[in-house]
């Protein structure tokens, strides 16, 4: 059995073939590798040695596998971080999201504003934000530009009526330059593959401020919490002024298959605009709840 066969999301690979573990779809255990992939583990590991050492965070294709890699030097050597990426983008509706929150993450109308996709790790933020892009691409029109450190998904070329630029950089540091690049092209959307720091966050404001439909992923528990770094990193008022919708993702299991539910927040009356410009996270759990509900008797 070839690693291409083995159902793992992430992979933490090392000289030794015996302390590598995988954390399959769904789940946070960290297993074994079977013995009989330990050849092959020992020389994609011996192919990434020579990578990463100028920019720690890199793609690389191995025997049928996109990959994204973290190279990481710890006292017991160097460690690869290894996500397997899926090339292939599923639509919004084969991956289960309530009819009635795509029909609002892909209204014309919606521009100018930013869309957060939130939630723990390996929860398909990125899947959802980057089948929320090419939906509107492919309905809508228009350019997206984006900047992802690193790409995860190929969306490079024409979908439907739009097109879409991709750029990979480096830190989150560049992600200003690149919008700087995509405010004199004229595009009507952009990308942040997520936000870390001040900079991401400042670029969501500054791309929807200039009338941009603006999609990014964030790292955090719940709604409130996302709500919550943002506006610390930003600035209340500004949040309030530019964020239109929080998708937050959670992962969960129907049999034998595991999806992802959305949570969705649509930012869509004074009263919830008020609580944002006013720091008032913990008041938004009554839309919340009453969001979720809707979204799951519209399903």
């Amino acid at each position: 059995m070839p690693l291409l066969d083995l159902p793992f999301v992430d992979l933490s690979l090392h000289s030794d073939p015996g302390q590598c573990r995988v954390k399959r779809v769904g789940g946070v255990e960290l297993l074994p590798v079977p013995n009989e992939l330990w050849p092959e583990l020992h020389d994609l590991y011996t192919a990434l040695l020579g990578k990463g050492e100028r920019q720690p965070s890199f793609r690389e294709q191995w025997n049928g596998m996109s990959l994204r890699v973290m190279r990481r030097v710890t006292p017991a050597g160097i460690v690869f971080i290894v996500r397997r990426s899926n090339r292939t983008i599923r639509t919004l509706e084969e991956m289960r999201m309530s009819p009635a929150i795509i029909a609002r993450l892909v209204d014309p109308n919606l521009r100018g504003g930013a869309v957060l996709f939130c939630g723990p790790p390996a929860s398909r933020k990125t899947t959802f934000a980057c089948a929320t892009l090419v939906a509107r691409m492919e309905r809508i029109g228009g350019f997206c530009n984006t900047a992802e450190n690193p790409i995860e998904y190929d969306l490079q070329g024409p979908h439907g009526k739009g097109y879409c630029i991709q750029e990979e950089i480096a830190s989150d540091a560049e992600i200003l330059r690149v919008l700087s690049d995509t405010l004199r092209s004229s595009a009507d959307m952009f990308f942040i593959g997520e936000i870390r720091e001040k900079a991401g966050a400042e670029a969501a404001v500054l791309a929807s401020a200039s009338g941009m439909f603006v999609a990014a992923t964030l790292h955090s528990e719940s709604t409130q919490q996302a709500i919550q770094k943002l506006g610390l990193l930003v600035g209340w008022p500004a949040l309030a002024q530019t964020l239109k919708a929080v998708i937050t993702l959670r992962l969960e299991r129907m049999g034998e298959e595991t999806f992802a539910r959305a949570e969705p927040l649509f930012i869509n009356d004074d009263g919830i605009r008020s609580k944002i410009r006013d720091g008032n996270v913990a008041m938004l759990s009554s839309d919340i709840d009453k969001q979720r509900f809707q979204a799951l008797n519209e399903r």
